[in-house]
């Protein structure tokens, strides 16, 4: 058994039925209907598919249910792979869902999978007569329309844990941050390949070349429209956490040279009373000093000298400087310490501790 909707101008019906109920119904004049699916797996598909004459693509899912967007026209009909994303704060995870629409104009079905689910809000517009005067194509416009609305909220929290991190990387500690970086780069991936497929498609229907009559409802100008600044959202959190993961690694070299460096200080003063002490510890009989009753004390005076203008030195060169508390640009125009519980109260909200656990 199949349900499904039957829409005339004066309402929308929801029914159950067989195949041929469902064929029939199609039928009839003035009405269209939509059979609405909530798994890839849910029984009857095909038959949905065979009854509106809308198998011309396969048998589901095969050919159809796909790893990324697409948009494919075949004979009049049209199969349109929607990917609904949807970001979970608290892991910085990217979570994707799918949305297929099947429809030739006259009919369609639609199978979804995945958190989000435009369907309802859309089906709840079927009680509107204007919306139902739209047709097939308004109803493909509306859920088109939601699945990309949705994506604000998704971009906005990713920008937001983009940017959180790249106030931690420039906080001026020596916190390792590789594993987010490169965390958040995968996440962002994702996001874009549910996005990028389909920026070839926005721009036929923002330049109205889609050449299919159900995308020739004006409203998908605007969604083609607002689906290309999402993915230039999309890029721009890419670009910025490349440049960010470029930095640090900057910065991780840096901190490894200044570490070399105050080893290098350190073990050149350490090795100074070294020398002194191994000269004078080869027992030579004509030694300077070896017998004069100031000889030890002034051996150890020359050793705390010779220290101390080494230690003058380095530290004078910055050699012996700790990186780990000199302050960032961003810390010290926003209190120091104050600036720097925000930004570790930012990662206690916003970003995981690294480590195994952060991976799915």
């Amino acid at each position: 058994m199949i349900d499904y909707t039957v829409v005339t101008a004066e309402a929308g019906e929801s029914r159950r039925g067989s195949g041929d109920e469902l064929r029939d119904a199609a039928a009839a004049e003035g009405a269209y209907a939509w059979a609405a699916f909530d798994s890839p797996d849910a029984d009857g598909i095909q038959d949905a598919l065979a009854a509106l004459g809308l198998d011309r693509f396969g048998t589901f899912p095969v050919g159809v249910v796909h790893t990324r967007p697409k948009v494919e026209f075949r004979d009049g009909e049209v199969v349109l792979l929607l990917k609904t994303v949807w970001y979970i704060e608290a892991t910085r995870q990217v979570e994707t869902g799918d949305l297929v629409v099947f429809t030739d104009g006259r009919n369609l079905v639609t199978v979804r999978s995945g958190l989000v689910d435009p369907v309802p809000h859309v089906r709840e517009r079927l009680q509107e007569a204007e919306f139902r005067a739209g047709g097939v194509a308004e109803v493909v416009h509306a859920l088109f329309d939601a699945v990309v609305e949705h994506y604000d909220g998704a971009v906005e929290d990713l920008a937001d844990d983009v940017s959180d991190l790249e106030r931690l990387v420039f906080s001026g500690r020596r916190i390792d941050r590789n594993q987010d970086i490169y965390f958040l780069i995968r996440e962002t991936l994702e996001f874009q390949n549910a996005v990028r497929p389909l920026a070839t498609f926005a721009h036929s229907l923002r330049d109205r070349r889609s050449g299919q009559d159900v995308f020739a409802h004006p409203g998908f100008t605007e969604v083609a429209g607002h689906l290309l600044r999402v993915d230039a959202s999309i890029e721009t959190c890419m670009s910025l956490l490349t440049t960010v993961l470029t930095a640090h690694q900057g910065q991780i070299g840096t901190w490894q040279n200044e570490d070399t460096k105050k080893i290098s200080a350190w073990a050149a003063i350490a090795i100074a009373p070294t020398i002194i002490s191994g000269i004078y510890g080869m027992n030579f009989d004509e030694m300077p000093e070896l017998h004069w009753a100031i000889g030890y004390p002034l051996a150890l005076a020359a050793m705390v000298v010779v220290c101390l203008l080494l230690f003058r030195g380095f530290k004078r060169n910055g050699w012996l400087l700790r990186i780990d508390v000199r302050e960032s640009q961003w810390v010290k125009a926003r209190g120091g310490a104050a600036a720097r519980r925000i930004a570790d109260d930012a990662l206690a909200r916003r970003i995981r501790p690294s480590g195994p656990a952060c991976l799915r």
